[in-house]
């Protein structure tokens, strides 16, 4: 896999969020499209401290490819995830942050749908402060996170402008996101950008891949589509990626990598990624956020054993399965050093290089 002009065989990341530092505690972004960046100087500076601190956990492990790590969730609570649905459309003209209760099956948080009472449109940059905080943290190769994408975000909206045109409102937040990656990939040091999309509980209809592929349009970053199974309240039945129904359209989807949860499920998924077409990378969650227990190396590398039987070893990356944010930090350090560790095991064995030593490994 290319990173930056240079081959990397099996490079190792994570999906984003990580354990907040004892001092980061509540929200940190304002709401509204005329919000400042920050609520103060003190906010700007512990966020920025955060990130370091969150950079450097993920430089100490070995990650080829670093993320912010979702310092301004507000994981000190229980909803957490209320930021991840939050956070593009609190500064996006036409939302307004409070809307009906979101519930679906079994997962009822007082977590509230963003309201559209206008049409959605770009109107500020909303995730440049997090990529200055990054910035300021390392030069290494950066994924940023841009939470929940175009898709689930019109899914989720109360809708209150639109009349129930679901097509409409989704290419409206896709022109957004748009003009938000354009923005980004101006301004430069982002390498790949990832959206969360649960396409599990969505059926094969035509405004989701119009919508994904219009957010991506003319972006030359690296573009991931992260397919989330659930995290806080659990898979909610998604415990099977459905790759008979899932892939096949999916793949129409004009992105570059697809990062897919694993870990959870054992790797059961492995066969059914046979025929993973050429021109698309395949990031395997090989770490399971649910699970307080660390993966040895030994058995993160049987699992990738056997994803590049089926895949190619040079489209694969490695990383978590989604969130490793509710785990205590100790953990988190031990779990993405096991994660470099069990990718070097493989990638010795695929390039006849002696094994590494895994503290070496994890620097």
């Amino acid at each position: 896999m290319q990173i930056r002009g240079r081959d990397v065989l099996l490079p190792a990341t994570i999906v984003n969020s990580l354990p907040r530092p004892i001092f980061m505690q509540g929200r940190v972004f304002g709401e509204g499209v005329h919000a400042r960046e920050f609520p103060s100087f003190r906010h700007r500076e512990l966020f920025q401290a955060a990130v370091s601190l969150a950079v450097k956990d993920q430089q100490d492990a070995g990650l080829d490819v670093i993320t912010d790590g979702g310092q301004y969730y507000e994981t000190d609570t229980n909803y957490e995830v209320a930021e991840h649905h939050h956070v593009m459309a609190q500064r996006l003209e036409g939302y307004v942050p409070y809307g009906d209760r979101m519930v679906a099956g079994e997962f009822d948080l007082p977590i509230y749908k963003p309201t559209a009472i206008a049409p959605i449109r770009w109107r500020r940059p909303v995730l440049k402060p997090i990529v200055e905080a990054v910035r300021e943290a390392t030069s290494a190769p950066f994924k940023l996170h841009m939470g929940i994408g175009p898709v689930t975000l019109a899914a989720i909206t109360t809708d209150e402008y639109y009349n129930g045109d679901i097509r409409a409102l989704a290419l409206d937040v896709a022109r957004a996101f748009n003009a938000e990656l354009r923005d980004i990939e101006r301004r430069g040091g982002v390498d790949m950008v990832q959206v969360a999309e649960p396409l599990t509980f969505f059926e094969n209809e035509p405004w989701i891949i119009e919508a994904l592929n219009t957010a991506f349009e003319g972006i030359s970053m690296t573009r991931v589509v992260h397919i989330c199974y659930g995290h806080e309240e659990g898979q909610t039945g998604q415990s099977e990626l459905r790759a008979a129904s899932l892939l096949p359209w999916a793949f129409d989807i004009d992105c570059d990598m697809f990062h897919l949860e694993l870990a959870s499920h054992d790797f059961a998924e492995a066969e059914a990624l046979k025929g993973w077409p050429a021109d698309k990378l395949l990031a395997v969650g090989a770490l399971d956020g649910k699970n307080l227990n660390v993966e040895s190396p030994e058995r993160i590398a049987a699992w990738l054993r056997r994803v590049v039987q089926v895949v190619p070893a040079g489209q694969v990356a490695v990383a978590s399965d989604c969130a490793l944010a509710s785990l205590r930090q100790i953990v988190v350090k031990k779990k993405m050093r096991a994660l470099v560790a069990g990718a070097a095991i493989v990638r010795s064995e695929l390039t006849g290089t002696p094994r590494p030593d895994p503290a070496a490994v994890a620097g």
